[in-house]
């Protein structure tokens, strides 16, 4: 089985947001993102892509409900 991971800069053109924005996300109360399963120093983290897109289904979830 091959895993795929994102990294900070992935994750940042993906979202078209900053590396500190994807760091805040994780200190949300409601629905934060996932913490990176790789942790290097500097912005090299890696976050599992299976994490990231199941945050993504109750990212949808979640801003469809508040709509």
């Amino acid at each position: 089985m091959t895993r795929v991971y994102f990294s900070t800069h992935d994750l940042c053109e993906r979202y078209r947001c900053s590396s500190r924005t994807i760091f805040r996300r994780m200190k949300r109360d409601s629905n934060p993102f996932p913490a990176p399963c790789i942790k290097h120093s500097g912005a090299c983290n890696l976050w599992d892509s299976s994490d990231v897109l199941a945050w993504e289904d109750r990212e949808k979830k979640r801003t469809k409900d508040a709509a």
